[in-house]
């Protein structure tokens, strides 16, 4: 892959494969999460370094302007939408977010699925944003073929039961949940009350200390703040990371959806990703 072309569009040549995009159906607990595959320029050797991207709660900050840089970078990008999401089958639950990155990243590691889109299986990202990044951490315990994953300005529903942000996290499934399928709020904010213990972002060190890990801390974040939801976790993996690990701390001062600084957020993830490939792919 080649950080530098994330801005930039290759020229059209003949018998060149532009870049293109697939559409995704994917089955989860049953249901099927739909969603969309961007697949890079054929001057990029392959098979593609491939991220896998998690939207937040409801979704509303898509990440799409990320995605395709990362694709004009040479990346195979995933992008697929979780149950009751935008249209993806099933209601949404907390509870199922692990489950469905988890059936994404083993449908992207399939050989057959990776010789279709071009995906290298050995260097496959998890990134998620707010409750995205909840999810990637937590289901990169049970994805241990991942390259690495990175979390950015992730909401934990352990720091908000923990630090009394409950009405706050219950106002945001009320209102910004609108779009989503549900039987309830309130059902929804039960769900994040029976499982916030198993998906706490800081008990994630337990299995994050021998991954590379990238943590994107939004300096001015007033709906995750990183001094209760990020930081404790990114002290203990720093105290504490394996041989075979690493871990990387970037601060951006900038607000929840990164929404002053786009641009830095996508070299960011392309340097760290580029970085841990460990393969020189580039494209001019």
């Amino acid at each position: 892959m080649n950080v530098e072309n994330a801005f930039k569009d290759f020229e059209y040549e003949p018998d060149v494969c532009l870049p293109t995009s697939f559409p995704l159906n994917i089955v989860s607990g049953g249901c099927h999460l739909y969603g969309y595959l961007l697949k890079p320029d054929s001057r990029y050797p392959k098979p593609s370094p491939t991220a896998i991207v998690f939207h937040g709660f409801p979704g509303y900050t898509t990440n799409n302007d990320l995605e395709y840089a990362l694709m004009r970078m040479g990346c195979v990008v995933i992008h697929v939408n979780h149950r009751g999401a935008w249209g993806s089958e099933g209601f949404y639950l907390f509870s199922n977010l692990v489950d469905d990155a988890v059936a994404i990243g083993k449908w992207a590691h399939n050989p057959a699925v990776a010789e279709q889109y071009g995906i290298d299986t050995g260097n496959i990202f998890l990134i998620g944003h707010s409750m995205g990044g909840m999810t990637v951490l937590n289901a990169a315990k049970r994805l241990p073929f991942i390259k690495g994953v990175a979390a950015i300005a992730p909401y934990d529903l352990a720091a908000a039961f923990l630090n009394r942000m409950e009405k706050d996290l219950f106002l945001m499934i009320e209102i910004e949940g609108q779009c989503l399928k549900m039987t309830s709020a309130s059902d929804v904010f039960e769900n994040a009350l029976d499982n916030y213990h198993q998906l706490s972002i800081y008990e994630t060190h337990r299995h994050l200390v021998d991954h590379n890990v990238l943590m994107v801390s939004a300096t001015l974040d007033k709906v995750a703040p990183p001094d209760k939801m990020l930081m404790p976790l990114v002290r203990r993996l720093q105290s504490e990371t394996g041989k075979s690990g690493s871990v990387k701390l970037v601060e951006i001062p900038s607000n929840h959806s990164l929404s002053s600084a786009r641009t830095v957020l996508a070299l960011q993830i392309g340097e760290w990703m580029q970085e841990k490939c460990n393969i020189s792919q580039s494209a001019t």
